[in-house]
Order: structure tokens, then sequence, then C-alpha cells
């Protein structure tokens, strides 16, 4: 325990008494201070742990009344009855000697006795200090009460709560303090004395979530309530701590709410690596969450995504059955870390990207699609020519409007693109299955592989050309617009040279052009000067 100083003024003109309790082995933990003085005047302000010996009862006065120490009267015995009864009531003992002669075995016995209640004393008194400097220490509510409910001791955070002085709530009841009526109090949700008698039959420590209405509203406090249980089993009161955790619960319920309301499903993990909770959302997606809450979180994802989470760009996906539709979801997970930095389990984001994914193939597509006709672009084309060259020949058919640009000029755009439309649609009849590309301008083409020789070839653009004659015939302003075709074939063993291959295509519609157009030409094919419209 703590070292103790014990204090021993004597008031006495004789300095043998001193002598003779020097000679007395102090108390564990205790030292001895002796003063001897003639005069109570002498003393002045007393320290703790303090006694006053008066040697005579004519050495007694007024003034030691006020002193609060321990008074001790040292007296012959024939001058025990003739003693003033206020000074004999203010004595804390009174030490009876043979009639002059000092007893030095008995005067040794009475200040043993005294010194060992001056330690008891000294003791509880730090003990008290420390405790009350304890659970003023602590953050949270700290009280004491007896077994009908009377506050004994409180800390300074509970005075805070209920904004009253401990003398104000000492030996106060449970509604004094809170300010709650009676009648109110039965009518509410309030657990407080009910917990206080569940706790003294358990006769243990028990943990309670308890409803207090303060001046500040209804707070909700996380309390630990203990009986105090004496030597002998008696129950004489109950101790408790109460955390208020009104703000996290708060907090824990907007976050509860937030991540709730999040478009995403969200799976937490914890230290151990089972499944702490899910929010709404995944459950649309998985299921009820309520066969793996407690189950270890990488079984669950094991069994059921097994191979199918697959790595696309850097990022996790995987495709899941929601109502008979296919969703596609992007999986992220994140480790989570207490304020050491020390793993506390982590979360898992699984994101909704099935209209991404829906918007990026259609922009794939559009930007691979000329707007007008409807056609594959030179863009597609390029995406092509690997694919292209897996083939074992493949012929280009080049179409090329003859005078679109003065049909422009002289009717409008309006009817040039009527012109371009019409002249997609008949490539679209004449070479299905085939790829078909709006190559820029009033220029098309078709891209044939192995499935027609030459002759099929030259046959479906020769039928192509018919057709769009026959549409643009029918149409008042386009009656003399016409399309000249050329076309180039090449062999995989000879190795595709597309830029080439465009050239070439391009210089067999000009042999077409220079026939006088209207007509289909194959590169390199031959043509009479008569044949040839210069």
């Amino acid at each position: 325990m703590y070292q103790n100083t014990l204090r021993i003024y004597i008031l006495s003109d004789d300095r043998n008494i001193e002598s003779v309790l020097k000679k007395v082995e102090p108390p564990e933990d205790c030292y001895f201070s002796f003063v001897t003085a003639g005069s109570v005047y002498e003393l002045g302000t007393l320290p703790p742990d303090s006694a006053v010996i008066v040697d005579g009862l004519d050495k007694a006065s007024d003034s030691l009344l006020s002193y609060g120490k321990k008074l001790v009267l040292l007296a012959e015995v024939s001058e025990a009855d003739d003693a003033d009864d206020a000074l004999l009531f203010r004595a804390d003992a009174i030490w009876l000697m043979p009639d002059e002669n000092l007893d030095e075995r008995l005067l040794t016995a009475y200040f043993e006795a005294l010194a060992n209640q001056m330690k008891t004393d000294a003791d509880y008194r730090r003990q008290k200090v420390c405790l009350e400097t304890a659970i003023d220490s602590i953050p949270d509510l700290v009280w004491f009460k007896d077994t009908v409910g009377s506050h004994m001791m409180v800390n300074d955070s509970f005075c805070r709560a209920v904004e009253k002085s401990k003398e104000q709530i000492y030996k106060r009841g449970h509604y004094y303090i809170w300010d709650i009526p009676r009648e109110e109090y039965d009518k509410g949700e309030y657990v407080c004395l009910e917990s206080e008698d569940i706790v003294m039959d358990a006769r243990k420590t028990c943990l309670f979530d308890e409803k207090v209405k303060t001046k500040s509203g209804m707070r909700l406090f996380k309390t630990f309530k203990s009986p105090l249980i004496d030597r002998d089993g008696t129950i004489f009161g109950t101790c408790g701590i109460a955390q208020d955790v009104t703000d996290s619960s708060n907090v824990r319920g907007e976050m509860e709410v937030l991540i709730d309301s999040l478009p995403y499903a969200v799976i937490f993990e914890d230290a151990s690596g089972d499944v702490l909770s899910t929010n709404s959302y995944f459950e649309k997606y998985f299921g009820s969450p309520d066969k793996i809450i407690g189950k270890k979180y990488s079984e669950w994802k094991h069994l059921y995504f097994g191979d199918n989470l697959i790595n696309i760009a850097g990022r996790e996906e995987i495709r899941v059955d929601v109502g008979g539709e296919e969703r596609v979801l992007v999986f992220s997970e994140e480790p989570l870390h207490d304020v050491f930095r020390q793993h506390i389990g982590s979360i898992g984001v699984f994101r909704d990207v099935t209209l991404e994914r829906q918007l990026e193939r259609q922009a794939s597509e559009t930007a691979n699609v000329d707007f007008l006709t409807g056609l594959g672009n030179m863009r597609s084309f390029s995406a092509k020519i690997c694919e292209l060259k897996n083939s074992p020949e493949i012929t280009l058919v080049a179409f090329d409007m003859d005078h679109l640009a003065a049909v422009n000029k002289k009717f409008g755009h309006v009817i040039g693109d009527e012109a371009l439309v019409i002249t997609s649609q008949a490539l679209r009849s004449c070479f299905w299955g085939s790829l078909l590309l709006r190559a820029g301008g009033d220029k098309f083409l078709a891209v044939c592989t192995s499935e027609l020789d030459e002759s099929q070839v030259r046959a479906r653009a020769e039928r192509a050309l018919e057709m769009i004659k026959q549409s643009f015939a029918a149409h008042k302003q386009l009656k003399e617009q016409t399309v000249s075709a050329g076309a180039v074939r090449a062999y995989a063993d000879e190795g595709y040279d597309f830029d080439r291959l465009m050239r070439e295509s391009l210089s067999a519609i000009n042999a077409a052009k220079a026939k006088g157009g209207d007509c289909f030409c194959f590169y390199g094919e031959q043509f009479d000067d008569d044949d040839i419209d210069i």
C-alpha cells in the first residue's frame, strides 16, 4: 500500500511520553513523526493523518474541539471523574493511567492501537481518493447505488450528463436525477431500475442497452452493471459503467442506410474471414444472405464464382442471372484497417455494368457503321483485315457514282443521299453474305471471299448495276444518274496488300468509266479502242 506518515502531536511538559512512544514499531508502510508542545497554540494547522495526545485534562482547551483530528486524552483515573462532558464527547479515546504513575507498557499498548487505527483511516482515505480520481478520469458514466436505487457515489461524467452536482445526486433516486416523472417512466421504454434487479438476482456482471431521457433528448447507453457483494455474501448495492453510444449508433445507422442505398452489391468480411454483413442490393443479385452470414467468405466466392470470375483489362467481371436476365458485374475488393493499420476485414463490391457494356457495344457498332446507309465504314474494314487475311482468296468489288456531284449541285444533297441509299440497298440484295462498306463519299465496296468465283462476282455486280439503273430510272431527279463498278481478285499465296488492292479496284472503275460508265470491269481486262468513250 502507499507509504503513510503518521504525525503524533503531544501536548505535555513531560518529554518522557515522546521517548516511550518512539520505541513503538510503526505499522507496515508507515512512519512516525513526533512533535511535543507545551500548549495547543503552538500546534497550528495540522496535516492529514495526525493525532493529538493531551497529557492531563488541564492541558485540554476549547480550541482542541475544532481540530477535526484524532484527539486522545491521557489522564489519571482520578481525573476522569471530573472531566468535562463536552471534552469527553469530543475525544476519540481516553487513555487512563494509574495515579501519579506512567505505565509505559499500558501507554505502548494504547499507542499501538491508535497507530493501527490511524493507518486504517489513512489507507481508507487514500483508497477513497484513488477510487474517486479513477472514476472521475473515466469518460463514461460511473455510479454506485444501494439496494433501493439511491446513488451513493458518481463520477464527473455522470454529473455532466444529468447537469447536477455530486452533492445534489447523493442518496437521490433515478427519477430525481434524470428529471423523469414517475408516470412518464412507467409509460416509457426505460429499463435502468429493472436491470439492477436483474443484476442482483444474477449476482454477476450483465450488459444492457438502456434508453434514458435527458435534457438534451433521448440517449442510448451501453451499460455494464455489477452487484456489490460483501465478504459475507450480502449484496449491498450495484455499480455501473455506461458508455453513451447514441452518436456512434446514429453514425452506424446512417452508414448502414448509406451502404444499403448504394446501387452496388456489397459484402463485408471480418478479420477471421467470415461473412459479416451484406446490403440489400446483394440479395438482388445473389439471393438471401442468411445462409452465408458467419460462413467463410473465401468458400462462398469459390463455390459461387468458380471459374466464372474473369479478368478483363485489369477488372474482374462475372455474369449472373437475375430473373432470367443476364447481368454483368464488375468485382472489386479492398482491405479494411483500424486506426493502428491492423487488418480487420475486407469489403467486396459488385457494380452492375450491364448497361455500360450495352452502350459500349452500341458505340462500337455506331463507330463502325455509316449513319446514312447502315453499311460498314472503312474503320470496320480495318478491324476486319486480320480476319480477311485468313481467306484463301478475296475479291474487292468497288462501286462509284458517276455524276453524284452534279446531282447534289442541281437538286441538293437530299436527292444525292437518296441515290446513295438506293445504291446501298441494291448491294445488300446482290452481295448478301459479303462485307459491304461505304468507302467514303460516293464510293462503295463489297469484299467477297472464297465462296464466290470470278464469274459469280461479275454476275452479282452486273445485277446490282441493273437494279440501281432501274431504281434511278423511276426517280424523276435521278434518271440520268449511273454507277460504275470495278473489281480486283487476290490470293493468299501472293500475300494481301490491301492498299494496292484498293488502288487496283479504283483503276478497274476508271476503266469502266472510260468505257462510258454504267458497267463493270475486272482489273487488267483489255478493251478495244472502240469500246472506250474518251
